[in-house]
């Protein structure tokens, strides 16, 4: 019999190494602080169990305790340990190689903590192992071929590591082994073929997500009791074994994301043979053929995961037979003809994923039997006919997306029926509602709806004010291309969570809404491609999480809003193809932030500030078709990150920037119709990435460079730049490149002839002053001779005074005004000049005016009709309120014209051009230079909305 003394002297020991343990791991929760003291017996601390019969630890279980730290090698001294669980924890460091001295242990958990280094070769001394857990780590190196010791070892699971190398054939040597999981390594190498003769016992085989090679052993069946068989993610090749059908007892096959290297053929007929299998999954590994009609004998199949892959022609009828099926899914392959009916009579069917097959026709069938169904995704197929109103009885389902086919007629009307429903999807269809939207207000009673997409369907009508009776829960509402009509409603609003609204592509009218502003949640808002009129509302600034903004292709016009810049989540702006004019704000450039800026085809005006080098993250940035001025400013050449760099079609003057070569990124810059001077900087020639530029249409001169990017370009990237030079390829003339030495006797023998020619002309001249003040005392003035009578003498008194003091106001100049006598055609004439004579630079923009209305409606100021307060003027502003019809001339626009809506609008605003130029007050007018700058717009306009047509 064992003495007290000695159990106490083991318990000592066996409480010291505890006491070193707790001293050395960190313990947040003071878990251990609490219970391991001396005053408790060992036994008694939490985790802790002894044996019976000797009183030794003989269980340490410390699992999910959020322990921290490393494991001390002393452990290895509880030489009557039988079960370490330290799972769960937060241990790091490599695994003590005294650990092997437990010679009882038969369990090691140390799964799901952060243990690092080699797997010790001292485990192979753990004969007594039944259970070696250490999965999810960091450990690496290869499997230790000393582990083949283990003779007892029924489950090895060292999945979730780094481990790599192969699977060591001394493995054969643990027969007893039931469970192998080394998925998520990095192990490689092949399958070995005897495997499953060496272990017959195996149960289940997890080498899934790494890097195998090979073929699937055809001996594969001879793991008789095989359950589970998880391939996935690896390099195989070849052929799915017919031998796989003998495995009777399988109860789940993955083989997807396979076949890097090879190529696996059709799904076995022998696949039938499963009976007992719950789980196949065979997606993307390229399978070929057809689904063998063999699978409906898996009659205990709950989930099917097929595609995407090769596979092709019909879904069998035969699926129907899967009386336990949950989860079917046969996604983006060649599947053809009509849904089988079969499918929606099982009941247990939960999720159903038959999108993007393409060729997948017909109706849908009815489906009241599918009691079960939350999940339907029939998306990017061709099913044609109506949405059968049966879909409204399956009431647990939860997502809807049929978006993609050819579905016409109605919306059913009783969709609000299904009250779990979150996502109702039926983008791009043919779907149509009469301009009633009778389908609606069932809508409004689901609570549950996160998301509704119609978009691109032609709906028509306008949008129902009810919708501020929407679920509270709705993130989605897409009704883009509806040819829906009529104003936005203000109840718009009322979405308070919605996260994304797509309006765009439609007929909307007016303004828009205030209340937008209160979408405090929204971060992608389109309105882009309607009718919208008026300013950009200031309350738009409340869209703090904002993301991306698309107002494109409307008519908007005025300022851009200043308050802009307090949308600091804003990386996507799309304002191109408005009304919009004035500056920039200068607070705009505040958003440092921004990726993307579109605001091409307006009419801002005024220069680019220096701080426009603030946006250091944008990547495409688009002011063409603007009426910018001044310099480029250097400060561009801080924009690193731009890949897209347009600023054509303005009014920009002044050199290219040599700063403009730091564009490390830069992809596409086109500076083209400015008034740049100067010459193409060298620098640009750093641009490697550059791949479209221009700079046509300005007034450049100098040698073209020819390294770098420039070797791509062609003629078609200078056109319009009379003094450029360099290769004959880009259609100049060649750079004279004049010998130093030359060009000083060049200078020599022009400029001396020059400086000489000025010197004796100044010598003249002060030779014949000296000789008229000589004469000047003996001869009388021409004036003098001639009679009083004939000559009305001015004092100084009266040119003084009309002069204001010889007033420098009154000297006539580029913007100054001046009174003459001079006559003008009648009609044309600025009524300054005509009530007092009075002319300017801007008398020149009004007779420009009335020109321009004389052309576009072939009627002349001085035509019989203008009589009394009659003008030509005058009638054109008559006529265009009642239409451009009556303003214009009628054979430039004509109802049947194959363009009658964009001749129209061109015409219309040429006119209302025409009419600013023929303003009443010469202030009033806009400058010529700003005239010339629309009417380019106003061309560049129609031709585009021409070749849209």
């Amino acid at each position: 019999m064992i003495s007290h003394a000695v159990i106490a002297r083991n318990l000592t020991t066996d409480q010291r190494i505890l006491l070193q343990f707790k001293h050395q791991v960190v313990d947040p929760q003071s878990i251990l602080a609490d219970s391991w003291t001396t005053t408790h017996s060992i036994c008694n601390w939490i985790g802790v169990s002894c044996a019976a019969m000797h009183s030794r630890v003989q269980v340490l279980n410390l699992a999910n305790m959020n322990l921290t730290g490393t494991i001390p090698p002393a452990l290895g001294n509880l030489s009557f340990l039988a079960s370490l669980n330290l799972s769960g924890n937060g241990f790091h460091g490599g695994l003590p190689s005294e650990l092997g001295q437990l010679s009882r242990l038969n369990t090691m958990d140390l799964s799901f903590n952060l243990l690092s280094g080699e797997i010790p070769s001292s485990f192979g001394s753990l004969n007594q192992v039944v259970h070696l857990n250490l999965q999810a780590n960091n450990l690496n190196g290869a499997i230790p071929r000393g582990i083949s010791n283990l003779a007892n070892l029924r489950r090895l699971v060292l999945g979730e590591n780094e481990l790599s190398g192969s699977i060591p054939s001394s493995i054969y040597n643990m027969s007893s082994l039931e469970i192998i999981s080394l998925f998520s390594n990095s192990m490689s190498g092949e399958i070995p073929d005897e495997l499953c003769h060496h272990l017959p016992n195996l149960q289940r085989l997890d080498l899934g997500s790494n890097e195998f090679s090979g073929h699937i052993p055809t001996s594969i069946n001879a793991c008789r009791d095989l359950q589970v068989l998880l391939l996935d993610n690896n390099r195989l090749s070849g052929t799915i074994p017919t031998s796989i059908g003998n495995l009777t007892t399988l109860r789940v096959l993955v083989l997807d994301e396979n076949l890097l290297e090879g190529e696996m053929t059709e799904i076995p007929w022998e696949i039938g043979n499963l009976v007992n299998l719950e789980v196949f999954s065979a997606s993307n590994i390229t399978l070929t053929g057809f689904i063998p009609r063999s699978i409906g004998n898996l009659t205990s199949l709950i989930e099917l995961y097929l595609g995407p892959d090769e596979l092709q022609g019909e879904i069998p009828e035969e699926i129907g037979n899967l009386g336990s099926l949950e989860i079917f899914s046969a996604a983006n392959m060649s599947l053809s003809g009509v849904i089988p009916p079969s499918i929606f009579n099982i009941s247990s069917l939960r999720e159903l994923y038959l999108q993007w097959n393409n060729l997948l026709t017909g109706k849908l069938p009815e489906m009241s039997s599918a009691s079960n169904l939350e999940q339907l995704h029939l998306w990017g197929n061709k099913l044609t006919g109506n949405i059968p109103e049966s879909i409204c009885n399956v009431s647990k389902l939860k997502v809807i997306n049929l978006g993609a086919n050819s579905f016409s007629g109605h919306i059913p009307n009783n969709l609000g029926n299904l009250r779990f429903l979150e996502k109702l999807l039926l983008w791009k269809n043919n779907l149509t509602t009469h301009g009633q939207w009778s389908f609606f207000p069932s809508l409004l009673n689901i609570s549950s709806l996160t998301q509704l997409d119609l978009s691109v369907n032609p709906l028509g009508g306008v949008l129902p004010t009810s919708i501020s009776n929407l679920s509270k829960s709705l993130i989605v509402f897409s009704v883009a291309e509806c040819d829906i009509g009529g104003t936005i409603p203000m109840e718009i609003g009322s979405l308070n969570n919605v996260i994304l609204l797509q309006l765009n592509s439609n007929n909307f009218i007016g303004s828009i809404p205030v209340t937008i502003g209160r979408l405090e949640k929204l971060q992608f808002l389109s309105l882009a491609g309607n009718q919208l009129q008026g300013s950009i509302p200031h309350h738009i600034c409340g869209l703090k999480s904002l993301y991306e903004l698309s107002l494109e292709a409307n008519e908007l016009d005025g300022p851009l809003p200043a308050c802009l810049s307090e949308l600091t989540s804003l990386r996507k702006l799309n304002l191109f193809s408005n009304k919009l004019h004035s500056a920039i704000p200068s607070s705009f450039w505040r958003l440092v932030d921004i990726s993307e800026v579109y605001l091409s085809s307006n009419y801002f005006n005024g220069s680019l500030p220096p701080y426009i080098g603030n946006l250091k993250v944008v990547t495409r940035l688009d002011l063409s078709g603007n009426l910018f001025s001044s310099d480029i400013p250097p400060t561009l050449g801080r924009l690193h990150n731009v890949q897209v760099l347009l600023l054509s079609h303005n009014r920009f003057q002044g050199p290219i920037p040599e700063s403009l070569g730091d564009l490390i990124s830069l992809t596409t810059l086109d500076l083209s119709d400015n008034n740049l001077s100067g010459v193409i900087p060298k620098s640009l020639e750093k641009l490697r990435g550059l791949e479209s530029f221009n700079v046509s249409l300005n007034r450049l001169e100098g040698e073209i460079p020819s390294g770098g990017p420039f070797s791509n370009f062609t003629d078609q990237s200078f056109v319009k730049n009379e003094a450029l030079c360099g290769s004959p390829r880009f259609r100049v003339l060649p750079c004279v490149h004049p010998h130093p030495r030359k060009t000083l006797l060049q200078v020599l023998r022009y400029v001396l002839p020059t400086f000489a020619s000025i010197i004796i002309v100044i010598a003249c001249i002060v030779v014949c002053i000296q000789l008229k003040k000589k004469k000047s005392t003996n001869l009388t003035t021409v004036e003098d001779s001639i009679p009083l009578k004939e000559w009305k003498r001015i004092s100084y008194d009266q040119l003084s005074k009309g002069t204001e003091g010889f007033s420098e106001a009154n000297i006539l100049g580029e913007d100054s005004i001046k009174q003459t006598m001079t006559l003008a055609t009648i009609g044309y004439m600025a009524p300054e000049y005509g009530s007092a004579g009075i002319i300017s630079v801007k008398s020149d923009v009004y007779s420009y005016g009335i020109l321009l209305m004389e052309t576009f409606t072939r009627k002349k100021p001085t035509d019989e009709i203008f009589v009394g307060e009659m003008s030509l003027k005058h009638w054109v502003q008559m006529s265009l309120s009642n239409g451009i019809i009556g303003a214009g001339d009628s054979s430039l626009v004509q109802e049947d014209d194959e363009y009658f809506v964009v001749k129209a609008n061109c015409v219309s605003s040429i006119i209302k051009l025409a009419l600013d130029c023929s303003a009443e007050l010469p202030e009033d007018r806009t400058d010529m230079k700003n005239v010339i700058s629309m009417l380019r717009n106003i061309k560049r306009k129609f031709l585009n909305d021409v070749a849209q047509d």
